[in-house]
C-alpha cells in the first residue's frame, strides 16, 4: 500500500514538472518570437511575411542528395549524422526505406514530386531527335525548358524552393537550374539580397562562413596532394576544390540561412536540396572519407532549420528524405583507355560519332544562356553589373566560335550521351526512334558485339512490335506490356527489385527521348560502371541506387515501401495539404 501510494506521489510530482517544463518552453519560445530573434527581427528589418494563413500547418522538405538508405544508416552509426540520429532515437522522426524508379536522377525525382510527373525525362543528360536539342539539366535554359511543359500544378506553390532543379511553382527560388537565367523569373535576385543583408548585419554567420570557406581550401589542397601521390593523376582535382569550397560551404550556408528566413516569415512550404555529398560522391566515391565529411555539415545545418521551426509563428511538420543512393564505379575510359563515343566509332566505320563530353557548349545554348545574362546585369545593383558584363562579352566571343562550327551538325550520324552509368546513342538523321531491327539491318551484328563487351553490363532497344529487347553478355530479356520472356542471365537477375527493375528499363527504354541504343554499366563483368567520369554514380538500376530513405514525423502512417513511382510523393504531398487545409478551416470556424 505504502509503495503504491510512493509511486502515484512520484507520478504527481513527475507530471508537474513535465508541465512546467513546457510552460517554461512556452515562455522562453514566445519570448524569442516577440522579442530576441526569428520573426521578432525581421519585423524589425521590414521583410514581409507569407500571407497564407498562419493556422495552417506548414511542411520543410530536406533533401540529401545522393544519400542512399543504407549509407545513412551506417552515416549514423559513426556518428556523421548526429542531430538526425538524436531525432529518430527520440521518435520525433520516423525512418522509412522506398524504391527509387529508374533513372535515379535528381531532375526525374522532383519533377514526379513536385508536377506529378518525369515521362520523358531519361536521365541528367539527353538528346531530343524531333528538337534536335541537346538537354542538360544543369543548364538553366534546359531546365526552365522542361518545367515549362509540365501540366499539374506545381506542389510548392506560395512556398520556398533552394538548390534544386525545379521551381515546382514556389513564390520564391534560390540557386535553382530552371530560374537562373530564365527569361522573367528574378525573383531569386531578390532572395540574395534578403540573405546578403541579414548575413552581413549577423558578424558571426560571416566569420563562420570565412572560417569554414579557408578550412575546406586548406583541407582541398592536402587531400588532392594525397589522391595524387595514391593515383598518379589529379583529372578534375582544380574542378573538385571549386565545389567543395562552393556547394559544402557557401551555398549549403546561405541556403541554410534562406530557409531559416523563410521559416521565420510563416513560409508555408520550404524545400531545399543539399548538393555536396552527391557532388563528391561522383568525385571521389560515395564511401570517401571527403563524402563522409560532408555529411557532418550537412547535420549541422538540418538541426539549425528544424529548431528554426520550433521558434516559428506557424507549426511545421518536419521532412528528411533522398532522391536516390549511388554506387561505387570505374569509368569505362579508365577501364578501356576510350571513351564510349570512340568505342562506337570504332564499330561504325564511316559515321561519325560524337559524345557529350565534346560537345557541351552548343551555340543555341549559349545564346540563351547570353540572353539571361543580359536580362540579369539590367536587374542586378551597379556594384555587380561590371564583373558580369565583363562575363557577357566572354561569352559574347565564344558564342561566335560555336557558330562557326555548327555545320557540324549536320555532318553529325551518331551522338552519345551519358548519364553515369546510362548512357544514350542516337542516330541524328531520323528524327523518330529506331528499332532493334532496323539497327540490326543497318549495322549487323552491331549489338552483339555491344553487349558482349565486358565494360558493358546490357544495352536495351525498342522492337517493332512495341516492346523492348535488351542483350547482356550471358542472355536476353524481351519486356512486353502485359508478359516477360528471359533468357540466360541479365545482370539484374539477383537484385530483390528485379520485376520493378524490368519494369523501368522497359519505360525508359520506351521514352522518345531515350536513345536509340540505352547502355547500362552496372553488373558488367568489370564490375559497375560509369560512362561519364567519375567514380560515384548514380541513374542506374543498382540496388545503392535505388535504395532512397525518407525521415517522416510519427503520426505520418503512410506505406512508403509501396511507392513505386517519384510521383506517388506528389500525390501524398496534396493529400496532405489538403487535410491540413481542412484542419485550419475547422480551427477558424470552432474560433
Amino acid at each position: 500500500m505504502e509503495n503504491e501510494q510512493s509511486s502515484g506521489f512520484f507520478a504527481i510530482i513527475s507530471e508537474m514538472f513535465d508541465r512546467l517544463r513546457q510552460r517554461l518552453r512556452a515562455i522562453r519560445r514566445f519570448f524569442n518570437r516577440t522579442f530576441t530573434r526569428g520573426p521578432a527581427l525581421l519585423r524589425r528589418m521590414g521583410i514581409p511575411f507569407s500571407p497564407v494563413d498562419p493556422q495552417r500547418r506548414g511542411f520543410v522538405v530536406v533533401q540529401i542528395d545522393g544519400l542512399s538508405y543504407r549509407r545513412m544508416l551506417r552515416a549514423m552509426r559513426h556518428h556523421q549524422l548526429p542531430f538526425l540520429n538524436s531525432l529518430v532515437k527520440s521518435g520525433k522522426l520516423k525512418a522509412h526505406r522506398f524504391y527509387s524508379e529508374v533513372p535515379t536522377s535528381t531532375p526525374a525525382f522532383q519533377g514526379g514530386l513536385f508536377y506529378g510527373s518525369n515521362d520523358n525525362i531519361p536521365g541528367f543528360q539527353f538528346y531530343d531527335k524531333r528538337e534536335h536539342y541537346y538537354y542538360r539539366m544543369g543548364y538553366s535554359d534546359c531546365a526552365h525548358r522542361i518545367e515549362q511543359s509540365f501540366q499539374k500544378p506545381g506542389l510548392l506553390k506560395n512556398g520556398s524552393v533552394f538548390s534544386c532543379v525545379f521551381t515546382g511553382g514556389a513564390e520564391a527560388a534560390l540557386f535553382v537550374f530552371s530560374t537562373l537565367l530564365a527569361p522573367q523569373r528574378w525573383r531569386f535576385v531578390f532572395r540574395v539580397w534578403d540573405i546578403l543583408l541579414l548575413s552581413f548585419l549577423n558578424v558571426l554567420v560571416i566569420a563562420k562562413i570565412l572560417f569554414l570557406v579557408a578550412l575546406e581550401l586548406l583541407l582541398g589542397v592536402y587531400d588532392t596532394v594525397m589522391w595524387f601521390f595514391q593515383r598518379g593523376t589529379i583529372r578534375r582535382e582544380l574542378e573538385f576544390i571549386a565545389l567543395r569550397v562552393i556547394l559544402t560551404i557557401v551555398t549549403r550556408e546561405l541556403i541554410t540561412l534562406g530557409a531559416v528566413i523563410d521559416i521565420y516569415r510563416r513560409v508555408p512550404v520550404v524545400y531545399l536540396n543539399f548538393l555536396g555529398y552527391d557532388e563528391h560522391s561522383h568525385v571521389r566515391g560515395p564511401d570517401s572519407a571527403v563524402a563522409r565529411w560532408t555529411l557532418r555539415g550537412i547535420d549541422r545545418c538540418i538541426e539549425r532549420i528544424y529548431k528554426a521551426t520550433l521558434f516559428a509563428e506557424r507549426e511545421y511538420d518536419f521532412f528528411v528524405l533522398s532522391d536516390h543512393g549511388q554506387c561505387a564505379v570505374l569509368p569505362f575510359e579508365y577501364l578501356t583507355g576510350e571513351t564510349l563515343g570512340e568505342y562506337l566509332q570504332t564499330q561504325l566505320n564511316g559515321l561519325l560519332v560524337e559524345s557529350h563530353t565534346q560537345k557541351d557548349s552548343r551555340g543555341a545554348q549559349i545564346s540563351a544562356t547570353l540572353e539571361g545574362l543580359i536580362r540579369l546585369e539590367r536587374s542586378m545593383p551597379r556594384l555587380f553589373r561590371r564583373p558580369l558584363r565583363a562575363y557577357i562579352r566572354r561569352m559574347q566571343k565564344k558564342l561566335l566560335k560555336e557558330q562557326a562550327h555548327e555545320d557540324l551538325d549536320v555532318l553529325l550520324d551518331v551522338f552519345v550521351v551519358s548519364s553515369g552509368p546510362v548512357a544514350f546513342a542516337y542516330w541524328t538523321h531520323i528524327e523518330r526512334p529506331l528499332t532493334y531491327e532496323e539497327i540490326e539491318q543497318m549495322h549487323p551484328g552491331l549489338t552483339d558485339r555491344l553487349s558482349t563487351h565486358p565494360a558493358i553490363g546490357m544495352i536495351s532497344m525498342r522492337t517493332a512490335s512495341g516492346d523492348v529487347i535488351v542483350k547482356s553478355r550471358l542472355g536476353r530479356a524481351y519486356l512486353g506490356s502485359y508478359s516477360v520472356r528471359t533468357e540466360g542471365w541479365l545482370p539484374f537477375d539477383r537484385s530483390p527489385n528485379r520485376k520493378r527493375i524490368m519494369e523501368d528499363i522497359r519505360r525508359l527504354t520506351l521514352y522518345p527521348r531515350a536513345g536509340d541504343i540505352c547502355f547500362w554499366g552496372g553488373g558488367s563483368p568489370s564490375g559497375n560502371v560509369s560512362y561519364s567520369y567519375e567514380l560515384g554514380a548514380h541513374s542506374g538500376w543498382t540496388d545503392d541506387e535505388t535504395g532512397a530513405f525518407i525521415l517522416v514525423p510519427p503520426h505520418i502512417t503512410w506505406d512508403f515501401s509501396s511507392v513505386r513511382h517519384h510521383t506517388q510523393f506528389y500525390d501524398f504531398f496534396r493529400r496532405y495539404m489538403l487535410e491540413e487545409d481542412l484542419a485550419a478551416q475547422e480551427a477558424q470556424r470552432v474560433g
